[in-house]
């Protein structure tokens, strides 16, 4: 199956024009971050092309959600790193289910007797 079956360019498009909004970075500002032409985020926001899966690495880093998010693959916006040890399975949980886990865990570390010293 070809990528393009799978991946919805407009999708895509429209999550990498939010995403760079939402960090108030211009086209030029994240080309020049990751070493590229500002033509080719254009190109990406338009839908006429898609990044490569290096790029897309490094805006799942830089914008902080997962690569499949940045795709439109999935809903799913929050990276959580879970310790090993927890028992328990947060794909079960929605995307209204991971934002409210999310917004609690900034709650707890907001409140210094939660936080690691």
């Amino acid at each position: 199956m070809k990528a393009e079956k799978i991946i919805d360019r407009t999708k895509t498009a429209a999550r990498i024009r939010k995403l760079r909004a939402e960090k108030n970075l211009t086209q030029l500002a994240l080309a020049t971050k990751l070493c590229i032409a500002r033509s080719r985020i254009s190109a990406w926001e338009k839908g006429t092309s898609l990044p490569d899966i290096n790029h897309i690495k490094y805006m799942s880093k830089l914008f902080g959600v997962p690569a499949d998010y940045i795709l439109g693959i999935s809903n799913r916006r929050y990276n959580i790193n879970i310790p090993d040890y927890f028992e328990f399975d947060l794909t079960k949980l929605n995307s209204t289910g991971m934002g409210m886990l999310y917004e609690y865990y900034k709650y707890l570390l907001s409140q210094e007797k939660y936080r690691n010293q």
